[in-house]
């Protein structure tokens, strides 16, 4: 993963954005990247529970209002030049469009926790932007606040591990000087049933960074949800990752309902990343 340089924030003038806005500001100062905060335009039905600021004026004026208001609630004052965008149509395609041009580095987009009935059946815009966006997305929890991040959970299938994949993945670990664990998880009853073989981590971080601090761990059992939960809490994570390099993987039982639960019940940023993205061919 390249140097993260701009961050893009979708709002839709929400609460939830609100609260993303404030997270990737404090994370765009620690990267020391720029902000661009970016609305769709387009007719949608707010979700229930949803506090949604007034619509008056110009959009520009609400992207306006809208960061003005942000850094005030927040108490930060942006050092970073924050630039505003506003796109036409449906929200999930303009941001999956965005998503796949060269300025895009990041996006960081909130979720509400998909409490709603139809946001159960049919997915969110957050969730839908993040298992199919070209570039890495972080899902803000609405209760969630930017703390830093000094530990960060890595979650995937050990069988696709290869040094290339670690190394994009620690990038990032590496941009924000954290420790980085890697937890693979495995829908089995018992460790007994998993076929995973043995890694040689040290080989494999031979020609990573010196200063990368990792450990490694395997999660098993039919209630994977639980078992992370516990993980994350046990070693004060800041943010899980879930990555890997087949866009299947997203799509299959196990992971769609690990993120997707994940999403419900955790207060913790999440980032979802997919690397076949970042050579931009397909691997064999």
């Amino acid at each position: 993963m390249e140097k993260i340089k701009n961050i893009i924030v979708p709002t839709d003038f929400s609460v939830t954005a609100r609260n993303a806005f404030q997270y990737a500001q404090g994370l765009a100062a620690a990267l020391e990247a720029t902000l661009t905060v970016v609305h769709v335009r387009e007719y949608f039905f707010p979700t229930s529970g949803e506090n949604f600021d007034p619509l008056v004026g110009t959009e520009e004026t609400q992207l306006d209002v809208f960061i003005q208001e942000s850094d005030i609630g927040a108490g930060i004052i942006t050092k970073n030049k924050v630039k505003t965008q506003i796109l036409r149509g449906n929200a999930v395609d303009s941001l999956l469009e965005l998503s796949g041009q060269e300025h895009t580095d990041l996006i960081v987009i909130g979720t509400t926790g998909l409490q709603d009935f139809l946001s159960r059946i049919y997915g969110s815009t957050s969730l839908n932007v993040a298992t199919k966006a070209h570039c890495p997305v972080v899902l803000v929890p609405r209760e969630a606040s930017w703390m830093g991040i000094e530990r960060i959970m890595y979650t995937s299938n050990f069988r696709s591990m290869t040094a290339w994949m670690i190394g994009e993945a620690t990038d990032f670990a590496l941009q924000v000087e954290a420790a980085t664990h890697f937890v693979h998880i495995d829908n089995v009853g018992y460790e007994g049933e998993s076929n995973v073989e043995d890694i040689n981590w040290n080989q494999l971080f031979s020609s990573i960074s010196p200063n990368l601090s990792y450990q490694t761990h395997s999660l098993y059992g039919w209630d994977i949800i639980k078992e992370l939960e516990k993980y994350r809490e046990a070693h004060r994570i800041d943010l899980m990752v879930f990555i890997s390099r087949d866009r299947s993987f997203w799509e299959s039982l196990l992971y769609t309902s690990v993120i997707q639960n994940m999403a419900i019940s955790t207060n913790t940023p999440m980032m979802i990343l997919y690397l076949e993205d970042f050579l931009g061919v397909p691997f064999c």
